[in-house]
């Protein structure tokens, strides 16, 4: 089904905003945090645009949200998060230590019109990192025991649209459920990409979630939908690796260190198949008492960012497109020595139509002063070439079910 058929067949927030009414509100607030702080707040800042319209409406507001996952550092409560969402909202919402047990359902029932409450990392449910069918998510405590409490459910987390979890896929198969704005936004400009069919598009692909990226990547170059990739970050230096063929010792012990050795010959593998259409990096960035670049054949550790002579090879296939994907960082920016290749290619990136997804490629964007430049920017960097790339959006698909058993 083409994305503009979805959009007119979904219901819009607009449907779902009644005074006094619940509202159950899966956003994505997942931000990058160090050290226990959030450096990055952009998708708390278009989440509590959502918000506001609930609030202002006179809906009664529980919000459903998530950060990092068990085991991660980045697993947090969403008590972090409270007051940047009152910052951007500019009033005060409640929060509770509590998902699915008595307190949580007692605060929900004691809401107020306009009142928003903030529930717990929801991931902190064991059954929401567990992925089924949404008819069997509709079985699971935490719809059980939310679901009766509201009047509709309203999904906004673009971010985690591809996941078929219980806050995704759950509640659309028993209440009637809207597309959130932010969620919106994100069809209407991959609706865009997918005009283009590929033609005169580039994705930039960095970061260091490699198997999620090779396996996007891979769909993307099959349907045909970007013209050129070129990579950066850890998937750039495991391109690199699997071009080159350049492990030495030292490099093959921090192949090995990383766990990167399986996505060699992941990345040999599309190299043979689509070579012509992928960029790799010819040189990187490392430490030894500061910034020193060095070509891959002199590469002994693992590398911090993309060396000069990479960064001037990516501008022209940027300056050959008319569409330029940016997903992931090309090193590691939280040190500005090495956000150089991120910020300079962001920078020639920006005179095209820009459409950035991810955290951390947000982050680099603000840095880099081009996020007022950009044509889209995505909550979801990796869920967004995800879809582009043909990957089916649970989601969408919950969505669609309830629109037609309900008929908002």
């Amino acid at each position: 089904m083409l994305l503009n058929e979805v959009l007119n067949q979904l219901p819009n927030i607009n449907k779902c905003l009644e005074k006094g009414k619940i509202l159950i509100i899966r956003i994505d607030i997942n931000s990058p945090i160090i050290n226990g702080k959030i450096i990055d707040d952009y998708r708390i800042r278009a989440h509590s645009y959502t918000l506001r319209l609930a609030s202002d409406a006179g809906a009664r507001a529980v919000v459903l949200a998530h950060q990092g996952r068990p085991g991660q550092d980045d697993f947090t409560s969403l008590e972090v998060h409270k007051p940047y969402i009152e910052k951007y909202l500019e009033r005060p919402i409640k929060f509770v230590d509590d998902i699915i047990g008595p307190e949580a359902r007692r605060q929900i029932k004691e809401l107020k019109d306009g009142e928003i409450l903030l529930l717990e990392n929801v991931r902190m449910l064991s059954e929401e990192v567990i992925e089924k069918v949404p008819e069997a998510q509709a079985e699971t405590m935490l719809v059980k025991k939310l679901a009766p409490l509201a009047d509709y459910y309203v999904f906004d987390g673009f971010a985690v649209a591809h996941r078929s979890q219980p806050s995704v896929v759950g509640f659309p198969m028993v209440m009637p459920s809207c597309m959130g704005p932010v969620f919106e936004k994100e069809l209407r400009a991959l609706s865009v990409v997918f005009e283009k069919r590929g033609k005169g598009v580039v994705l930039l692909a960095g970061g260091a979630k490699i198997p999620d990226t090779i396996k996007a990547v891979e769909q993307l170059l099959k349907n045909g939908f970007v013209e050129k990739v070129a990579f950066g970050g850890l998937v750039g230096f495991v391109f690199a690796v699997a071009r080159y063929g350049v492990l030495n010792t030292a490099l093959k012990q921090e192949v090995e260190k990383g766990g990167y050795l399986p996505y060699v010959e992941r990345a040999r593998q599309l190299l043979s198949k689509y070579g012509e259409k992928i960029e790799v990096p010819v040189d990187f960035a490392i430490n030894q008492n500061g910034r020193i670049d060095v070509d891959v054949f002199s590469l002994a550790q693992q590398p911090l960012d993309i060396g000069k002579s990479t960064t001037m090879q990516y501008k022209e296939v940027i300056d050959q497109a008319e569409v330029a994907i940016f997903s992931g960082p090309m090193g590691y920016i939280e040190d500005e020595r090495f956000a150089t290749g991120t910020v300079e290619l962001l920078r020639a990136a920006a005179k095209k139509k820009l459409i950035l997804g991810g955290g951390h490629t947000i982050l680099a964007a603000e840095k880099a002063g081009v996020i007022d430049k950009a044509f889209h920017v995505s909550t979801g960097g990796r869920a967004f070439i995800s879809t582009i790339g043909g990957e089916e959006m649970p989601a969408v698909k919950a969505l669609l079910t309830s629109a037609a058993k309900f008929r908002l």
